[in-house]
């Protein structure tokens, strides 16, 4: 993806996606691509300030599983919620107009690998972006905090 493109996304449309999420409980721009959309929270792991994110994710099971992947478009470095989300596995989810605590766990081996695979079957941009970098691009499961 060009650079501009990517600037546009992240300086335009990110902040203009999640005010809309936020402000219409999901109801507009809640699914993209055929996918839904929700928003991440994480902790900043040098400010300590909350951090949030809209992210597509993808459920292949009635787990009640979110499965989000950290493609950063393809570039050959994680995106700054996927690190926040390693070093704090404590993250808040917006989804469905709900909020809820969650735990983020980065799937390794064989299960991120299966997962990606699920994941470019149902969305083939994130092909793209696995093709576009030398990184192993991280897959993380948000399961809903039930404590």
């Amino acid at each position: 993806m060009p650079t501009y493109k990517r600037l546009l996304i992240a300086w335009l449309f990110v902040p203009l996606h999640r005010l809309l999420l936020r402000l219409s409980r999901g109801r507009v721009l809640g699914r993209f691509e055929g996918q839904g959309v929700l928003l991440l929270e994480t902790r900043g792991r040098r400010s300590g300030k909350p951090r949030s994110t809209p992210l597509m994710y993808f459920r292949f099971d009635d787990s009640g599983e979110f499965i989000v992947v950290g493609s950063n478009y393809g570039r050959d470095r994680h995106p700054a919620w996927y690190l926040n989300a390693a070093a704090d596995p404590n993250v808040t989810v917006e989804a469905h107009g709900e909020r809820f605590p969650a735990e983020a766990r980065v799937t390794q081996g064989e299960e991120r690998t299966a997962l990606l695979d699920r994941v470019i079957a149902a969305n083939p941009r994130f092909g793209g972006y696995r093709a576009a970098t030398e990184r192993e691009i991280p897959v993380v499961v948000l399961r809903r905090d039930m404590g």
